[in-house]
This record gives C-alpha cells, sequence and structure tokens, in this order.
C-alpha cells in the first residue's frame, strides 16, 4: 500500500478536454472568415451611421446583405424612409 494519501489533482486538459470556464467566461474560438468580415463591416457601417455618411452606410449595408445571402431592397423603397 502507498501510504501517500494527496488528493489527485486530475489531468490536464488536452484538445478532447478544454479546461473548464469559470462564471462569466466564453471559450475563444476563430470565426469563420465571412463572420469576421460581416463583424467588421458592421463596425464600419456603426461608423458611417455615426458620422452621418449615408452614401457609405448604404454601400457597407449592401455588402453585409450580399455577404449574407440578402437580396437588396429595390431603390424606391429605401428612399420612401426618408419621409
Amino acid at each position: 500500500m502507498n501510504p501517500d494519501r494527496t488528493g489527485s489533482k486530475g489531468m490536464d486538459p488536452t484538445r478532447a478536454h478544454p479546461p473548464d470556464l469559470g462564471p462569466g467566461e466564453f471559450a475563444m474560438v476563430d470565426p469563420p472568415p465571412r463572420a469576421a468580415v460581416v463583424a467588421s463591416l458592421a463596425e464600419t457601417l456603426t461608423r458611417a451611421v455615426a458620422l452621418g455618411d449615408e452614401m457609405a452606410a448604404r454601400v457597407v449595408h449592401e455588402a453585409i446583405g450580399r455577404l449574407l445571402g440578402v437580396a437588396p431592397a429595390p431603390e424606391g423603397r429605401a428612399s420612401s424612409r426618408r419621409r
């Protein structure tokens, strides 16, 4: 018998067994390339709107829609919102 009765600390994390996350912690994963581009464009859209650059906001909005597979709105529909 082994007289040493110290508790087991368990195994070190492996690729198959990631470390446990504490409360409020998120696992870091690489986003898909398209998701990263959409996130970057969303930041650019936010800046364009904040600066009042309507044309840039429209172009970026359309690019985001195309990346997500959404058809752009007809031209007449977008201008009717300005009333």
